[in-house]
């Protein structure tokens, strides 16, 4: 049996049957000298770890785990960083190819707010007291006659706060239908300021930035294909999930899935909330940081026209993206290699195309 006193901070001495010991500095890395082996001991909460100098053998506390454990820990922990890489992946491919499943609630004409009115009880009391207030109590009969005279005004001046009432509420409806006409007829700056503010949330910036008759043209601007995770899950020959590299084929596939996902989201947005157009003009702008020159860091990818009976039949839950957005009308899309790396359109004969693409370059210099 022994015992062990701190007599300074970072010195201690203990007593045993081996002899009189000290321990020098702090827990976390103490030197034990004098009776028996000099030795080295660590310790961080709980566990302890105890070395001999120049020793084979380690001893530990009964509080320390032994050398399997801790390299069970670290598997484990090694483990966790594994699934946790391979969640991340599968969400982050989920988010880029899934929008076109969001559902946009429909644009439905607008209803003024119902009027509420005090009924004549409640208009009775309030005149009452305002009629003896400044009046002191014991004018008992002016403050009876006061609140009679209150009493008996109470209708006309309910009915006149309500058709006052209903008379706003008619400017506010009159307002909201002249705003849902503009709508419905495709007043350009109705829908331009509509597609604006649906377009705030949306994960690839969109903005429309024409609108004549029933057709509008919205630009989309997105990533390269470094948005697209490097890795992708697959599982091992006994049937473990991992993860493996894509190859470069692999991963424009997924670009190609979330570019067609990204203008079906914001075509089906936009008809959602402006029920006038029946087309939708959509120009996709990339924004690439590796791009090799000034030209390809804004350049136009796709460009189409989407009409409103087309896109209402498509069966969103196992739509073919890449099919719908090869086969929209005068779509313009280019693909090179034997990996389908997606590349920027030549507008050699798109003049106001390449004027909008342009514009957007110019736009990020000032």
């Amino acid at each position: 049996m022994g015992f062990g006193i701190r007599i300074a901070p970072g010195v201690r001495i203990s007593a045993s049957s081996r002899g009189v010991r000290a321990g020098l500095g702090p827990r976390a890395a103490r030197v034990h000298v004098g009776g028996g082996r000099t030795g080295l001991s660590s310790g961080v909460g709980p566990v302890t770890y105890y070395t001999g100098a120049g020793a084979k053998r380690s001893r530990r506390s009964r509080a320390g785990p032994p050398h399997s454990s801790v390299a069970k820990l670290e598997q484990q922990a090694r483990e966790a960083q594994r699934e946790a890489r391979m969640a991340d992946v599968a969400a982050i491919e989920e988010a880029l190819t899934t929008q076109h499943l969001e559902e946009f609630a429909p644009a439905a004409p607008p209803q003024a707010a119902d009027v509420a009115v005090p009924s004549v009880r409640a208009t009775a009391r309030r005149l009452r007291r305002e009629a003896v207030q400044g009046l002191p109590r014991w004018r008992v009969g002016e403050r009876r006659k006061a609140k009679r005279a209150a009493k008996a005004s109470a209708p006309d001046v309910a009915a006149a706060a309500r058709e006052e009432a209903l008379e706003e509420q008619r400017r506010a409806q009159a307002a909201a239908d002249a705003e849902w006409d503009a709508l419905l007829n495709n007043d350009s700056e109705m829908i331009m300021a509509v597609l604006e503010a649906a377009f705030e949330d949306n994960s690839s910036p969109a903005a429309p930035i024409d609108c004549r008759a029933d057709s509008a043209t919205v630009v989309i601007v997105i990533g390269s294909a470094n948005v697209v995770p490097d890795q992708q899950l697959a599982t091992t020959p006994s049937g473990e999930p991992t993860l493996r590299k894509r190859t470069k084929t692999e991963r424009n596939s997924v670009y190609m899935n979330f570019l067609g996902s990204t203008v079906l989201a914001t075509v089906k947005e936009a008809f959602a909330v402006a029920p006038g157009l029946y087309t939708i003009e959509v120009l996709v702008v990339r924004k690439d940081e590796d791009a090799s020159s000034p030209d390809d860091y804004i350049a136009a990818i796709y460009a189409a026209h989407f009409h409103r009976d087309r896109v209402n039949d498509i069966p969103w839950d196992r739509v073919d993206l890449v099919h719908e957005l090869m086969t929209a009308d005068d779509a313009l899309l280019r693909r090179r290699g034997q990996a389908g790396t997606v590349a920027p359109l030549g507008l050699e004969h798109e003049p106001e195309l390449a004027d909008v693409v342009r514009r957007i370059r110019d736009s990020l210099h000032n």
